[in-house]
């Protein structure tokens, strides 16, 4: 009979149906065959006592295991792959790049995810020696991409992957632009980001160039801030490539003396040199707070610490009781021994403390629990060491002159000075989705904020198409609701909770960075985060958060746009979205308009398009009018609104001002309507493409609509809105954008290059 009373169904419903696959009826069997399997690995006298120790943090919900391990590991088990990551390594030739391939379809099998760096390869177009060019790496990227899409890991889905390419490498701009979301669903099975270093980004702020190098040659030269804004362009409307800082990677490489961390696993979390693991577990922060939501609430580190230390023994003896999908694999792990131990439910844990996420008081809280975790995790490592022998390449001399290892308090470098450490590198903060809505009780996930307080979910009934709703809470939000009936708070719904129950699309980015950095500086391996950036961002803003991340030392960034070209495996949905209301800034007297002709069938039509501070802010159709001014010979002029629903129309005529006074009467009422609407959405913030899109979804889509429509797309560059201003372009008067170093006619063409 199982100990665990499940708080929602669906956490139970998705426990079974992931890790009771082996024959279990209860979970309490899945972590007693855990418990017993990984104990193993200890001698036969301390056996029973550190299989009682990880049942107890299990059972209780303290330690959750990666996946990997919930699913397979039991003294029975047919599948002994408890990891979940490895990377490889990939040599520029043919032979060795199909020898990776290989190794990657054998990890894939295994159901592990694969990360890689393909920097060595050599560019598109340089000679090989057998004959014939290189097609590129992208091009070799996309024989991987496809291997992976035909491989579905341990019988149930298709292998995680990424790739990495240096910034100097001189197929980068293909690279930083190969995937464009639903576009052109490239490389569908992959992440990608681009290696960047202190030196590049030195280059940008300094306006110098940077030169793209292979093998010692310089294939070409370009501007720093170009190749950057480029990064930063297609991961701001297409949500990749991410970016890897090398340099602070490998400033807290414990290992320095031997290899580099130049790759990461597919989620981010751990930064690995090649033929390495990802041995993963989390301690769920949520069951630590004492007293929650009430001024007595304190956090637990004592037992924190407890839990630990347990989980940092668990995950050594996972090693030794793992199947390993290459030989490389496994003499390098044990030579090494690296693990990430990390946590989950952090934005559970500000909740239940009555703090705001990245807030003072938050940013305070957060250092101390990474900062208990990191030191616990050495001694433990430390006396472990002492216990069982250090890992095997461990030279303490040098372990000791690591950047990182120099940080720790000065009795557990005594300790390392004295027995070594166990493993090379302990800590991290990886992604828990699953594991977290499952053991977790939905508990928010890794380092995360609460995604939503609750939301419905559809769920097929197994008759025909019926479906059933089901309400699904965070699991702070549920406890916040069993103590508000408790004690009697009268509660309103969602809407109508405390101020310290923030969401993702709550919260400030730049307070999301600032606990991601805090938490950074006591975790040796990476944080897997993504930022998720407010409706409305604009992309001089994200810019700025691209290099507010690399100032605050994050090792790596990845974030999501919701109105870019992906959509996120998480959606707001049912009654928990949240449509953020943006308020249209007022309306000015006078506001510049540009001046479109349009003929369509014979038939003349003049578009005037208001724009305020650079950006369309509302839209006027008439018929080319018949009257003393010919708007033909004009491109620009001033909308004034004269009066309720009446506008004049004021263009330069020689020396004076010519007025077409109410120059909207023209409008019959259908065609006035539709403007009227499609101006309201401009000032209201929606993106020029959904409303061309929504205009060409219109089977009877007439003559009237299509002016609407040519005139929008003129203010649409590969799906990135122009910000308009006075000058256009000589040949055609269409609208300017600068990109990619050039000033380029959205019209016609014309370009001229800086």
């Amino acid at each position: 009979m199982s100990s665990i009373k499940w708080d929602q169904k669906i956490s139970g419903e998705i426990f079974k149906s992931k890790y009771m696959l082996q024959g279990e009826s209860s979970p309490e069997e899945v972590f007693k065959g855990i418990a017993e399997e990984i104990a193993s690995a200890e001698k036969p006298e301390k056996r029973g006592e550190i299989e009682k120790l990880f049942h107890d943090q299990m059972i209780s919900g303290k330690l959750i295991p990666a996946g990997r391990i919930l699913a397979n590991a039991r003294p029975d088990s047919p599948m002994k792959n408890y990891n979940n990551c490895f990377t490889i390594d990939v040599e520029d030739s043919m032979i060795s790049i199909y020898d990776s391939l290989k190794e990657d379809a054998l990890i894939s099998k295994m159901g592990g995810g694969v990360g890689f760096d393909i920097s060595k390869l050599r560019p598109k177009g340089e000679k090989l020696s057998g004959g014939g060019q290189s097609s590129g790496v992208v091009s070799f990227l996309r024989i991987f991409d496809q291997s992976a899409k035909t491989i579905v890991t341990g019988g149930q889905r298709r292998s995680a992957h990424i790739a990495l390419l240096d910034v100097s490498h001189p197929d980068i701009e293909e690279f930083i632009t190969a995937k464009q979301g639903d576009r052109n669903k490239e490389l569908t099975q992959f992440n990608i980001s681009v290696k960047i270093s202190d030196d590049f980004i030195k280059a940008v702020e300094e306006g110098n160039d940077w030169d793209l190098v292979f093998g010692g040659r310089v294939y070409k030269t370009v501007k720093a801030e170009y190749l950057y804004n480029l990064l930063a362009k297609n991961a701001f409307i297409h949500n990749e490539p991410g970016i890897f800082n090398k340099d602070h990677v490998e400033k807290y490489n414990n290992g320095y003396w031997a290899f580099k961390m130049d790759r990461v696993n597919p989620c981010g979390e751990l930064v690995m040199p090649p033929y390495s693991l990802c041995c993963l577990s989390a301690v769920n922060l949520s069951k630590f707070v004492e007293n929650p939501f009430t001024e007595r609430a304190v956090f637990d580190f004592a037992g924190f610490r407890e839990t630990v230390a347990a989980g940092i023994r668990f995950l050594d003896n996972v090693l030794d009781k793992t199947a390993y999908p290459l030989e490389k694999i496994e003499v390098f792990s044990r030579q090494w021994r690296r693990i990430g131990l990390g946590f989950t439910a952090l934005g559970d844990v500000f909740a239940m403390m009555k703090m705001k996420y990245g807030d003072e008081d938050s940013l305070k809280l957060a250092g101390e629990i990474a900062r208990s975790m990191r030191d616990t995790s050495y001694i433990t490592s430390a006396l472990l060491a002492e216990e069982k022998g250090p890992f095997p390449a461990c030279d303490i001399k040098k372990l000791l002159d690591a950047s990182f290892i120099k940080e720790l308090p000065e009795d557990i470098r005594d300790k390392i000075r004295i027995h070594g450490l166990r493993n090379i590198q302990l800590n991290t903060v990886a992604p828990t989705g699953t594991t977290s809505l499952s053991v977790g009780q939905n508990c928010s996930s890794g380092i995360e904020p609460i995604f939503a307080l609750q939301y419905d979910r559809n769920i097929r009934t197994g008759v025909e198409n019926e479906t059933r709703t089901e309400t699904v809470y965070d699991y702070a939000w549920l406890k916040y609701l069993e103590f508000a009936k408790m004690e009697g708070i009268k509660s309103e719904g969602k809407n109508k909770a405390p101020e310290y129950f923030v969401t993702t699309m709550d919260i400030d980015p730049v307070k999301s960075i600032d606990i991601q950095a805090v938490i950074q500086k006591y975790i040796d391996h990476s944080i897997s985060k993504t930022l998720n950036l407010p409706p409305g961002t604009t992309f001089e803003t994200y810019k700025n958060l691209f290099m507010y991340a690399y100032k605050k030392g994050l090792k790596g960034f990845t974030s999501f746009n919701p109105d870019g070209s992906m959509k996120g495996i998480l959606e707001y949905s049912g009654s928990s979205q949240t449509i953020k209301r943006i308020l249209a800034p007022k309306r000015p007297q006078d506001l510049p308009c540009d001046i479109h002709q349009i003929n369509i069938k014979g038939k003349k039509y003049i578009v005037v398009t208001g724009i305020l501070n650079g950006s369309l802010y509302e839209i006027f159709v008439i018929d080319d009018p018949d009257d003393h001014i010919d708007l033909r010979k004009y491109a620009h002029g001033i909308v004034r609104k004269a009066g309720s629903g009446v506008y004049n129309l004021i263009v330069e005529s020689g020396p004076v001002e010519a007025v077409l006074k109410n120059f909207t009467r023209t409008f019959d009422s259908p065609n006035a309507s539709l403007a009227r609407f499609i101006s309201m959405a401009l000032r209201h913030g929606t993106p020029l493409q959904f409303i061309v899109d929504q205009l060409s979804k219109d089977t009877n889509f007439q003559d009237f609509e299509r002016v609407i429509s040519r005139v929008l797309k003129k203010y649409i560059v590969d799906g990135e809105e122009v910000i308009t201003g006075s000058k256009k372009c000589d040949d055609c008067g269409g609208a300017l954008v600068f990109r990619d170093g050039c000033v380029t006619c959205s019209e016609c063409g014309w370009s001229k290059c800086t």
